[in-house]
């Protein structure tokens, strides 16, 4: 079977939806499928429908119904084939409802599969768009499980305590957001350090969130770190962090740093709640003074920290592997052209 995948992102690698392409690659062809990704960022439609031409591929899988499934709408159409998108969060949460619906809701009803990865989203769209909610299914994410030290998950090894997060540089991850509450514990606990990790993919906020990072000591940002070594920086924060406004399902940063082993503390929206149980794989806070009440637990309890971390990694482990989301996408691509 020759599958295309239609990516918005594919570089930077240390993007979410590049992790998420790059992960279902590997797998599909670990499971027999031909596969090749065409960036819809890299190139234009003409290359782009050169490129399919040349590979032929049995059908297109979009990832993001505006910036993937409207180009992969046209791809298809002009090569008569099928193509099913995978939603991946501000399709769902914001494009559906502002200036690209048209496109949107054009390309979704285009499709013969759509994928959510958790139920919680699907039902968003079937607010919106109640005739596509049969031709739905819900695929989670995987993740990679990697091997930890025989002595547990340890932060750093020095005195400070590192609250750790990744997320691309912009507006809809929310970004500053922990930087106010930290500050209050950094008063209290001197140890608090704070890294940001991520590519910038919104120009006019890196600059804001620069500007900010000064007026704060204790915090920093790594720029963009490569998927590959961001295992390291797992390794050595002793909480996660995500702040995000918007998820589509499950944030791959979430469920890396429960494969990490490592307590999480993230924005209560739907997404976050989609993997994390309050007080039993992480926790999850509604305002600037949950936030920093919570972070202050983490800090000061390392036995919950403990709980969280082994509980999220057994939970990543029986639920989320990649092996399983590849097998039910081949399930899916045999049924589409099938039909």
């Amino acid at each position: 079977m020759r599958v295309g995948i239609v990516a918005p992102n594919y570089y930077p690698v240390e993007s979410g939806n590049a992790v998420t392409v790059r992960r279902l690659e590997r797998h599909l062809r670990l499971l027999g499928c031909e596969v090749q990704v065409f960036p819809v960022d890299q190139f234009s439609g003409e290359q782009l429908l050169a490129g399919l031409k040349g590979f032929a591929p049995q059908l297109l899988h979009a990832l993001h119904g505006y910036h993937g499934g409207r180009m992969a709408h046209a791809l298809a159409q002009a090569l008569a084939i099928p193509y099913l998108v995978t939603l991946t969060g501000t399709d769902v949460y914001q494009a559906l409802s502002d200036q690209r619906s048209l496109e949107v809701h054009g390309a979704l009803r285009g499709a013969a599969r759509l994928v959510a990865f958790h139920a919680c989203v699907k039902r968003r769209l079937a607010e919106h768009l109640p005739t596509l909610e049969e031709r739905t299914v819900v695929i989670p994410q995987g993740v990679e499980l990697p091997v930890l030290p025989a002595d547990g998950v340890a932060g750093g090894g020095d005195e400070s305590f590192t609250f750790l997060l990744p997320a691309g540089i912009r507006p809809v991850k929310n970004v500053l957001f922990p930087l106010q509450p930290l500050a209050n514990l950094h008063a209290v606990h001197p140890q608090i350090r704070f890294l940001l990790v991520g590519p910038v993919l919104d120009t006019a906020y890196a600059a804001e969130v620069m500007e900010t990072l000064e007026q704060y000591p204790f915090a920093s940002y790594l720029g963009a770190v490569g998927h590959d070594a961001m295992g390291e920086l797992y390794r050595a924060a002793d909480v996660v962090l995500n702040s995000s406004l918007i998820e589509g399902g499950m944030a791959n940063s979430v469920l890396e740093a429960l494969a990490y082993q490592k307590a999480v503390l993230a924005t209560d929206i739907e997404g976050n709640r989609s993997i994390l149980k309050e007080c039993v794989t992480g926790l999850l806070y509604r305002d600037a003074e949950q936030f920093r009440s919570k972070a202050g637990l983490l800090v000061t309890d390392p036995q919950l920290r403990e709980k969280l971390g082994k509980n999220g990694r057994s939970l990543v482990r029986d639920k989320y592997p990649p092996e399983q989301e590849g097998r039910a996408y081949l399930e899916l691509y045999r049924e589409i052209l099938q039909r």
